[in-house]
């Protein structure tokens, strides 16, 4: 069954991210058009001069843009960049997967370039519709020396855990199904990742049970599905009013099996789920924060949640939220931003109530992947 809602607005503007060039001027480079960027030491400048510091790789350009800000300077919870080795990184949401790479591969390249040095690259890093693909120096499993970022799906691909945004356990009619519908043997696969941007599901040989065991912290949201407890920002209940949307959108649907619906981080959109709202508060020991909206315990810094204020009510009043309503407190997710009508006293309360109950506590790998490499 497809769960996912992913309707996007023709109005909504094109991410972009803005530089400043050589000659002091800004330019606004889109996100899904880069294929990489790349800390580069300072060329030699005219005196006050401030050096450059990045390259960005565009997508349909052989060089690179050279510009005055920092990656660090560059990157944001709007603009996460993924370090891939070699102080070269890539955009988050344009990372399909990761392959290792073949001798047999480094051989025909050699051949194709000249290179007589292909033993430093260990990964391909595949990126979205036109963008192609680079080669990195580092190996997936040294990318996750500092903590999960790139789950195992199989056959040695891997893709990023911010960018899933459902996985869902495969049956024996599941496969029969799919074996009929693409002409293929499915006998060997046992599941199906869902990933930002995409509709159709890339199938995958791993159990759930084999996702579990990387470390990967899944959400049952009813009939064999799940999403990962790190990308949920927070769930609530699905209304009469959502069912009649969905029912207008996609014709012939069964409507009536949902009754909650996931909020999810990173760009994933909504999920819905069949399991009621008690039942998923009681399996992610979720926190009430305000107007239906219920979190993962484990999803907020606490140390971060803090009274709202008139600046931020300015500063989000353009970044679709509605800040209207009688908000106290923004709450900070390991994932983004929340607003709520409860202080920030009361929302740590009850998180410190909720991972009492359950003997949990926020691990340091459950932060967003913004840091330094």
């Amino acid at each position: 069954m497809n769960t996912n809602i992913a309707k996007t607005s023709n109005n909504t503007k094109a991410k972009v991210v803005t530089a400043t060039l050589e000659d002091g001027t800004h330019t606004t480079i889109p996100h899904a058009s880069i294929r990489a960027l790349q800390i580069v030491n300072a060329p030699s400048g005219s005196e006050g001069t401030p050096p450059f510091q990045t390259k960005v790789f565009v997508a349909g350009k052989v060089d690179p843009i050279y510009v005055r800000e920092s990656l660090k300077d560059l990157r944001s919870n709007d603009f996460q960049l993924v370090y891939v080795g070699g102080g070269k990184y890539a955009v988050r949401a344009n990372i399909m997967r990761l392959e290792p790479i073949t001798p047999e591969q480094k051989k025909v390249f050699a051949e194709q370039a000249n290179a007589s040095d292909t033993s430093k690259f260990k990964t391909r890093v595949v990126l979205t519709k036109e963008l192609g693909s680079f080669w990195a120096v580092k190996s997936i499993k040294e990318l996750n020396e500092r903590g999960l970022r790139f789950i195992d799906i199989g056959e040695g691909a891997a893709v990023h855990v911010m960018n899933v945004k459902k996985v869902a356990e495969l049956s024996d009619d599941d496969r029969t199904r799919i074996s009929g519908r693409y002409n293929i043997d499915a006998a060997g696969f046992r599941g199906q990742v869902t990933l930002q941007g995409e509709d159709r599901p890339k199938l995958t040989k791993l159990s759930v049970v084999e996702l579990r065991s990387q470390g990967v912290e899944l959400v049952d949201i009813g009939e064999r599905e799940f999403v990962i407890r790190q990308n949920v920002k927070f769930f609530g209940p699905f209304t009469d009013q959502d069912r009649s949307r969905l029912v207008s959108d996609k014709k012939g649907i069964k409507a009536d099996r949902f009754v909650s619906k996931f909020t999810m981080a990173n760009g994933n959109g909504t999920v819905l789920s069949t399991r009621s709202v008690d039942e998923l508060k009681a399996s992610t020991q979720a926190v009430n924060i305000g107007y239906d909206r219920y979190v993962p315990a484990a999803n907020i810094a606490q140390d971060r949640v803090a009274n709202f204020t008139k600046d931020e009510r300015s500063s989000l009043s353009g970044a679709g939220y509605d800040v209207q309503r009688a908000w106290k407190s923004s709450v900070a997710l390991i994932n983004g931003m929340a607003l709520s009508p409860a202080t920030p006293e009361q929302i740590k309360q009850r998180c410190e109530k909720a991972l009492a109950a359950s003997g949990a506590a926020a691990s340091p790998e459950d932060t967003l992947d913004l840091d330094m490499a």
